[in-house]
């Protein structure tokens, strides 16, 4: 080949690649090319085709083969099998029909394909990505919330108190006396208005740490009842127990006074294992896992595309609650997705 012919294949050669590379080049942000053809793997068996694209008999029985038995049997004929392959081709004729009219940029078709983009893009950096939740997170997770799982009996009660304590015989007998009148104020109101009980206890218990919150004592182990008001006060409330929230007591007596009642709760014992709570914790973790990385990459993503708020333009933006409510412009525009998983795992 002489120098000329040498150098001038040479040129169309580079020509050609400066055209690929050209058509080759990614869009401009906001712009995508997308390939919409039915087949676009070469090779296989046409069984039917229109301009620029077909359906390969391999694609069909790949098709055919995702279906259950009943439905394949549907498909035995040779005219059942034409009327599937015929429907895939008009589908097709008509995405094509509608690249034609440009409606690829409509903005509802925009819209939808920007929501499917967004939902295969989570799947793929969240889903796909990462990575099961392992034992040693399960195990540590367990041992930071134990008290989720394993806790003892625990009431809540409200309560009148009324210092008296209990070598001053006769202050004793003025405070069972004015308890006793407290206690049938308490039975005259209706057992489950809870609040009614607690403006009585806020207007007359002598007990300084719960008359501010109506008298309530929170929930409690009965061990803990017994530490902090008496072990009087303890077994009062576990006989109140079966009767259900809304009993009251009898006056009970303790070293420091003289107590009313009112059972407003009851949470039985838990005693929660590893194993026993293992799927809902380890759905629990995974939901975590994600939206911290989630709400990391998002922070990624901004700062590589320099996203800034100008606050004082935004704070400009007038909203008038009283104008008219004009028509939709447009669909509305997304927004950014929580970072939920595919399967929603009830919380333990």
């Amino acid at each position: 080949m002489s120098p000329a012919l040498r150098l001038s294949t040479l040129a169309v050669l580079a020509l050609a690649v400066l055209a690929f590379v050209g058509c080759e080049r990614s869009p401009a942000p906001g712009q995508a090319r997308v390939d919409l053809r039915h087949t676009r793997a070469p090779g296989g068996t046409s069984v039917v085709a229109w301009s620029g694209d077909r359906v390969t008999a391999e694609e069909l029985r790949q098709r055919l083969e995702e279906m259950s038995p009943a439905q394949r049997e549907r498909y035995q004929t040779l005219e059942r099998k034409r009327e599937y392959v015929e429907g895939l081709a008009r589908y097709e004729l008509l995405v094509q029909e509608a690249l034609a009219r440009g409606l690829q940029d409509d903005p509802e078709v925009v819209a939808a394909t920007k929501r499917a983009l967004v939902s295969r893009l989570m799947r793929a950096r969240l889903d796909d990505a990462l990575p099961p939740v392992s034992e040693a997170q399960l195990a540590d997770a367990y041992a930071r919330h134990r008290e989720d799982y394993v806790r003892p009996e625990q009431v809540r009660l409200s309560h009148l108190f009324l210092a008296a304590p209990r070598a001053d015989a006769a202050r004793v007998a003025h405070a069972r006396e004015t308890a006793g009148k407290l206690l049938a104020e308490a039975r005259a109101l209706p057992p489950t208005d809870f609040a009614a009980f607690g403006r009585l206890a806020r207007a007359r218990s002598e007990e300084p740490r719960t008359q501010p919150l109506d008298g309530d004592l929170r929930y409690r182990s009965f061990e803990e009842l017994a530490r902090d008001f008496g072990p009087e006060v303890a077994e009062a409330a576990r006989l109140l127990v079966p009767t259900g929230p809304g009993t009251l007591s009898g006056v009970v007596q303790t070293d420091t006074g003289l107590h009313v009642l009112q059972l407003t709760g009851h949470q039985p014992a838990l005693n929660q294992t590893l194993e026993d709570v293992r799927t809902a914790l380890s759905g629990r973790l995974a939901q975590e896992q994600r939206a911290h990385a989630w709400t990391q990459w998002i922070s990624e993503l901004e700062h590589r595309a320099a996203l800034t708020v100008d606050a004082a333009a935004l704070a400009r933006v007038h909203v008038d609650l009283n104008a008219p409510v004009r028509p939709a412009s447009g669909p509305a525009p997304g927004s950014l997705p929580a970072p939920f998983p595919s399967v929603q795992v009830t919380p333990p």
